[in-house]
């Protein structure tokens, strides 16, 4: 399901029947809002700065079953006109508020998305070549090539099909390449069923427009897109004149306008990898998802993640190279018109790469069942603030603070040793290595450590966090406390999601066959991040959910339990 933030409110897409559902939700309709202190005399009106100057903001209050951590009344705020940016502006007004800095889509996805149905995405996996800034057709797109998981049927009374020599049987093609010549000469050696020929690039971008339109793909998908293709991709819609704004099909690309003509500003070429500027449509980059999930499964530090080096390093084929111009830059800087059927090859080969890199790993995938997880728009799977607060605030009974910039409080982190210091250096033989299993979650449930569950008293779950990062006497103390009546938040999140892990297991064990089995497989992960992201929000310090108290007590507890290991496998000697 696709949860994007528009000029006019929430939008949403998904698909029933492989047909794609639109809806916009009104900011009237679902009213941007934090929260504040109950209190008399709450201000009326504010006064804030906008794009137009000064202007005045009419508040209203809604009272509720709303509280913060140490059990005080809040109230809903609420503003109009209906701007979900004035939630930051309006703060100065009342200086202490709550949950402030929620992105509205995420607050949608929070209060409204109780399911989130399952169904297969269109994923379009695609890149481009174009010609460099010193060449006779200066920065134009050349060509580019798409392919559509769900497949694409050709028309053959569309003319542009007529290079296709399987046109007729009106077969089911997956990869399209969309090509132009100055002369409008058509390469009838290529083999590619898919190629149009275009007179232009105008032609050929529009037609690739068109297309995005008829095909309503849920996620266009590349390799550093988000840095070079898409912002190339824009920037020439806008020269030739075309609405780049139709790629969404809200309406709507960040960083696009149309003021008597197409016009772009400075942001479509700050776009951040996981950032989604056509609202409607995922826009994934997938080396970005690749990378962590290379590093999850603790494989090394990928050196590069140049597309050739990760082709050749994980699927161990090497990209296509050109006999006539060997040099790579030559080679971009004439093959399309000198070297045309190797070029188009090479461009159809990346995008080959792509599929096979998502279909061997499992990647989109992954985060998709991320995202069904949280019930969360997709944007927010991908860093721990994120993903951890929004399964925080629907779960907890209380609201929190809005994030503020403060200066950052040291503690002590994680487990340093030194074989050096303590004298292990050398050869050993008859190693034994063992792991605690999820070590962070296990000390936030040993030791109950939680948000509402700090203790002023002393009581029997107490943490020394000055425990040393080595295996030296203790000689300082600072304890903290945690009460042992009730279950935490934070250990019970824990133990309620290592249970639907343990279930996704089994489901993994029992599956059919291998798409059953990756299935469940990307569920356990998801739970997986999800936990490893808890320990992340609480250490985020400035943020919302982040307690220094908390982070400590983790590590401490952490390093407390690999003494005590170490200890015990030290009398075994």
């Amino acid at each position: 399901m696709i949860i994007c933030e528009t000029e006019n409110g929430i939008g949403l897409s998904w698909r029933e029947n492989n047909n794609v559902i639109y809806n916009e939700i009104s900011h009237n309709e679902f009213r941007p809002y934090f929260f504040v202190k109950k209190k008399n005399n709450l201000p009326l009106t504010a006064h804030i700065k906008d794009n137009l100057g000064k202007l005045q903001v009419n508040l209203t209050y809604e009272e509720g079953d709303y509280h913060n951590l140490q059990g005080q009344e809040l109230v809903k705020v609420m503003w109009r006109p209906n701007n979900p940016k004035y939630a930051r502006k309006l703060q100065a007004t009342f200086g202490e508020t709550y949950e402030a800095d929620v992105r509205y889509h995420y607050r949608y996805a929070v209060d409204e998305i109780k399911e989130m149905p399952e169904y297969e995405m269109r994923k379009w996996f695609w890149d481009m070549e174009w010609v460099s800034d010193d060449h006779d057709y200066e920065g134009a797109i050349t060509c580019i090539v798409v392919y559509d998981n769900f497949g694409i049927k050709l028309n053959p009374e569309d003319p542009m099909d007529m290079f296709n020599p399987d046109y007729e049987t009106e077969e089911i093609g997956k990869y399209t390449t969309y090509v132009w010549f100055p002369d409008s000469q058509p390469v009838m050696s290529y083999s590619n069923e898919g190629m149009r020929i275009f007179g232009s690039e105008k032609e050929m971008l529009s037609a690739f427009l068109e297309k995005v339109e008829e095909m309503n793909p849920d996620m266009l998908i590349s390799w550093f897109g988000w840095k070079f293709d898409l912002p190339k991709l824009i920037e020439r819609m806008v020269f030739n004149g075309i609405d780049a704004r139709r790629l969404s099909p809200f309406n709507e690309v960040s960083g696009v306008y149309w003021k008597n003509k197409p016009k772009m500003s400075k942001k479509v070429q700050n776009y951040s990898p996981i950032y989604q500027p056509i609202k409607g449509r995922i826009c994934l980059a997938l080396e970005h998802v690749f990378e962590r999930q290379w590093n999850d499964a603790q494989r090394g530090t990928l050196p590069s993640l140049a597309l050739d080096y990760v082709a050749e390093t994980l699927l161990g084929q090497k990209k296509l190279v050109s006999e006539k111009f060997p040099d790579k830059n030559e080679f971009f800087a004439k093959g399309w018109l000198e070297d045309t059927v190797r070029y188009l090859e090479y461009a159809q080969k990346d995008v080959e790469l792509l599929v096979k890199i998502d279909e061997e790993n499992f990647t989109t995938d992954a985060v998709l069942s991320l995202q069904r997880l949280l019930k969360a728009p997709f944007d927010a799977c991908f860093y721990a603030s994120n993903m951890a607060s929004i399964y925080f605030m629907r779960n907890a009974s209380w609201k929190a603070p809005t994030g503020s910039k403060e200066e950052r409080v040291d503690y002590e982190g994680a487990m340093v040793y030194d074989p050096l210091s303590e004298n292990t250096n050398g050869l050993h033989l008859g190693v034994a290595a063992f792991d605690f299993a999820g070590l962070y979650p296990s000390m936030m449930i040993a030791r109950n450590i939680s948000w509402e569950t700090k203790s002023a008293e002393p009581t029997e779950f107490a943490v020394n966090i000055l425990t040393p990062k080595d295996f030296s006497e203790v000689s300082k103390t600072h304890m903290l406390y945690y009460k042992t009546d009730e279950l935490g938040l934070l250990p019970r999140a824990v133990l309620e999601l290592k249970e639907l892990r343990n279930e996704y297991k089994r489901n993994m064990k029992n599956a059919s066959d291998k798409s059953e089995y990756n299935k469940w497989n990307n569920n356990q992960l998801a739970v997986k991040r999800l936990m490893a992201s808890f320990y992340g929000i609480i250490a985020y310090q400035g943020f919302g959910w982040a307690d220094v108290d908390l982070a400590a007590s983790i590590t401490a507890s952490a390093r407390e339990a690999i003494r005590e290991a170490a200890f015990i496998v030290r009398e075994l000697e």
